[in-house]
């Protein structure tokens, strides 16, 4: 069966295949949003914390402020705080962490809704084509099994694509919702971090 056929085979085929290229699309684009656009300072939270456990925080200031991602604006703006307790920085930073959520979920739902869609399509398009295949034997008056076996192994392409996008459409979804939850946990972490460092190592005037 060459792809064309298979296209032919019901209406959800179509409908399947510009899911299927809408789906592939937004994981390139969310892939390279959460591992460049998007990626966790890592380097830059390093040195800013050696700075603050050494005592400079004007020093973890700068770094973060050179800094261009949001979390290294966010922790510029916590440690520029003149009361900076961790009730403080906690409540400043959930500004930040909501567009963190926001750039890290855009568009998520697509994959979810994917999942639970595609067979739902391709048990359509599975119905439609025994259907017409059973359509097609009574117009004829002619046949037999073998011919509405065929026509039942044709249709049921539909169900068997649309099982495997779903699949494919699941591992996207878990994949970006799981990684955007650990992101999250660790910006809560980092700011969790920095209000005991300053507890530990004082407070200094911000330059």
């Amino acid at each position: 069966m060459t792809f064309v056929e298979m296209l032919k085979i019901s209406i959800a085929m179509p409908i399947l295949l510009i899911l299927s290229l809408a789906i592939f699309a937004q994981a390139l684009e969310r892939l390279y949003s959460f591992w460049f656009a998007q990626k966790m300072p890592t380097g830059m939270w390093e040195r800013v914390r050696d700075r603050l456990e050494s005592g400079d925080k004007a020093g973890a200031i700068a770094i973060a402020r050179r800094d261009t991602s949001l979390m290294g604006e966010a922790i510029a703006r916590l440690l520029a705080l003149e009361t900076a307790n961790t009730e403080k920085l906690v409540e400043a930073f959930q500004l930040y962490r909501q567009r963190l959520s926001l750039g890290l979920n855009r568009r998520v739902g697509l994959f979810g809704t994917a999942s639970f869609i595609s067979p739902l399509i391709g048990l359509m398009g599975t119905v439609l084509g025994i259907m017409r295949a059973f359509h097609d034997l009574s117009a004829a008056g002619a046949g037999g099994p073998a011919v509405v076996a065929a026509g039942i192994s044709e249709a049921l392409v539909a169900t068997a694509f649309g099982i495997g996008l779903a699949v494919v459409a699941a591992l996207f979804y878990n994949y970006f919702t799981l990684t955007a939850r650990h992101r999250l946990n660790t910006a809560d972490l980092w700011v969790l971090e920095i209000a005991q460092l300053l507890e530990d190592h004082g407070r200094q005037p911000v330059p």
